[in-house]
């Protein structure tokens, strides 16, 4: 008779303590026999002898892997002491090390620290602050007046939705940056744009200051709200960034809404302006762009049809610029003369600064 071999690694996997038990359980069949046990269930006779000691000491379950003896353990002093000071500074592993050594005269190594904190979870009493975030503040499209509400995105111009894969090799050939950043007056449908081969929180930056200086330039003089995604380059989920940067806009008589996570409904004229800029000017003219240069040209040239020429049906057919002359008579008409720009050249050649920089300059 051919017995057929027990998986015991398997068995164990599953319950150690059934495992061992019928190891023991078949040792008593055949009188003891180690070796005739060790080949049954495919482990080394060690094991055997291994559960046969377990027997003897009345538990099957597994042992403990901490060692029986630890000359350099932690003191449970020191342990307290880590806890306590957690507690009360909430700073991490390396920073807790350095506050002991300089306040405490108590030297613990970071990672020891870790795994001190790693053991006791459960006395680590504070919990983790969490921002709620605050209720997006109801905009009113309907009754703004010019540039009162400006709506603010970016558009990867690389669309596998719009263009073809040919147009996107011939952009990628010709190394045509790829991101377009726009900014739309609710009331009027006028638009701005630039362009960046980066999307950074310095290019969003110099973005926002951008606009500001077009709009104002030009006798714009009431207080613009404007409304962005929560992407990074806006700001994001950076609480410090957006504090900050409401700070410097509103030195010029603006403010920031940001609008809420998974809802591009919110920013809805400017994202419908996509689909238009894809239709009337990226899918017929991309392959005559060559050079950053010939992109300025034909941005220049489709940003005066956007807001001079083409007629849009929510403006009573009227175009962008016309329907704001009819309600500012005293508009400076050069405002019509968008100038698209490049702003990874404007954020690196005016100095060596960035984002944090321009901040930390206003807060200072």
């Amino acid at each position: 008779m051919i017995l057929r071999r027990i998986d015991y690694k398997l068995l164990r996997g599953i319950d150690p303590v059934a495992a061992r038990t019928a190891v023991l359980e078949y040792l008593k069949t055949n009188n003891g026999n180690i070796s005739l046990a060790s080949r049954m269930f495919g482990i080394n006779r060690t094991v055997v002898y291994d559960i046969l000691k377990k027997e003897a000491e009345k538990d099957l379950s597994d042992r403990s892997k901490a060692p029986r003896h630890s000359p350099n353990k932690t003191s449970l002093e020191t342990e307290d002491k880590v806890i306590e000071v957690k507690n009360k500074t909430r700073m991490g592993a390396k920073r807790l090390s350095r506050y002991l050594e300089k306040y405490e005269n108590l030297v613990v190594p970071y990672g020891t620290i870790r795994h001190i904190l790693r053991r006791n979870r459960g006395r680590i009493k504070y919990r983790k602050a969490f921002r709620k975030h605050e209720k997006r503040e109801f905009v009113d499209w309907y009754s703004a007046k010019p540039f009162e509400i400006v709506q603010i995105d970016i558009k990867e111009i690389r669309d596998l939705k719009a263009l073809s894969k040919a147009q996107i090799v011939h952009l990628d050939k010709f190394d045509i940056p790829n991101y377009q950043w726009g900014a739309m007056d609710v009331n009027s449908r006028f638009k701005l744009i630039a362009y960046s081969k980066e999307k950074t929180w310095t290019n969003g930056l110099c973005f926002y200051l951008w606009v500001i200086s077009w709009i104002r330039s030009h006798g714009i003089t009431s207080e613009i709200v404007f409304t962005v995604d929560r992407g990074e380059e806006f700001g994001g989920k950076s609480w410090m960034k957006v504090r900050e940067l409401r700070k410097l806009i509103l030195a010029f008589g603006c403010r920031l809404i940001q609008n809420r996570k998974g809802h591009p409904e919110d920013n809805s004229h400017l994202e419908r302006s996509h689909r238009t800029d894809d239709e009337e000017f990226y899918i017929q003219r991309v392959f005559k762009i060559k050079s950053e240069g010939d992109l300025l040209k034909e941005a220049l040239n489709y940003i005066y049809y956007y807001d001079c020429v083409r007629e849009h049906s929510s403006l009573n057919n009227m175009t962008p610029f016309d329907y704001l002359k009819r309600q500012l008579p005293d508009l400076d008409d050069t405002i019509k003369l968008v100038l698209p720009i490049i702003l990874d050249n404007i954020s690196t050649k005016i100095g060596p600064w960035g984002g944090y920089n321009v901040l930390a300059q206003n807060h200072f």
